[in-house]
């Protein structure tokens, strides 16, 4: 019984002089290690960040995707997988308010833009503006949201206040 408890007090003891202190707050955004593994790009395929960085209406979030760890090359990478991700425009960061133009900048603020992108993004569904009409319907996101989606005069409306401006544009695994 001794031998067990000491050999215990040995293992919490060794465990917790092993610990890393982190010096940071939970939320506060993290930049990507050094040595960070990116895989090879085929020239032939265009990825979403090449479609984003080729269009100026989508300038900001390039520059978002650029600031915040690991989604660029998360981006510019060929997934095997469909989805549909909701590019928002300059003129969507732009309706934000001062909370964008001030939060963003702070260590919360990348968090919370990661966190935003995220919320954009429906995996393992292309979905197109056909699979939708007037009848008001939502769909879940890869962060578990809901987005609300119907066509009101001829348009893909978002939550009832976001106008798709352009839609059905592919991206991955298309050759260019």
């Amino acid at each position: 019984m001794v031998k067990s408890r000491t050999l215990f007090f040995l293992s919490l003891l060794g465990g917790l002089s092993s610990a890393d202190i982190v010096d940071r707050d939970l939320l506060e955004y993290f930049p990507s290690p050094s040595g960070t593994y990116i895989p090879p790009k085929d020239p032939s395929i265009r990825t979403l960040l090449d479609v984003v960085k080729s269009r100026d209406d989508l300038s900001i979030l390039a520059e978002v995707l650029s600031e915040c760890a690991g989604f660029s090359e998360a981006f510019d990478a060929a997934a095997s997988w469909s989805y549909t991700f909701f590019a928002p425009s300059n003129t969507a960061f732009k309706n934000t308010g001062a909370y964008f133009s001030t939060f963003a900048a702070t260590p919360k603020g990348k968090w919370w833009l990661g966190n935003l992108l995220q919320h954009h993004y429906v995996p393992n569904s292309k979905l197109m503006v056909k699979n939708f009409n007037t009848t008001y319907t939502r769909f879940q996101t890869g962060t578990f949201l809901f987005v609300g989606a119907q066509i009101v005069d001829g348009t893909l409306v978002l939550n009832k206040v976001a106008t798709a401006t352009e839609a059905d544009i592919p991206a991955t695994n298309v050759r260019q």
